[in-house]
């Protein structure tokens, strides 16, 4: 829907323009998604074992959404909140391997 919008949008002004999606993503979130589609079958096997043995009965889809939206809003949450959103993944996706590294000049 706002996709057809912002292509009416650009049809009626008559110029081209780069659509931008509704909501920002954090580059935290941005990498931790590229990550995810780098796994190894063995990776995505413990992260399953991590959500089974944590009693948690969730799709691997919702966990995944889980521990994306913990990162975009983890100033915003207990720390005992975010551990429990992103756990399945720590091992698999350490939530330091998706800081920025600083660029020196």
């Amino acid at each position: 829907m706002w996709r057809h919008a912002c292509e009416r949008a650009v049809a009626k002004v008559g110029c081209v323009a780069v659509a931008e999606p509704p909501f920002p993503i954090s580059s935290l979130v941005a990498r931790f998604v590229d990550r995810l589609a780098g796994l190894s079958a063995a990776e995505w096997q413990s992260i399953q074992q991590e959500i089974t043995e944590g009693g948690t009965e969730v799709e691997m889809l919702e966990a995944s959404r889980n521990a994306a939206v913990a990162l975009a809003v983890r100033d915003l949450i207990s720390r005992e909140q975010f551990e429990l959103l992103y756990s399945p993944f720590l091992l698999a996706i350490p939530v330091e391997s998706l800081e920025a590294v600083p660029e020196l000049d």
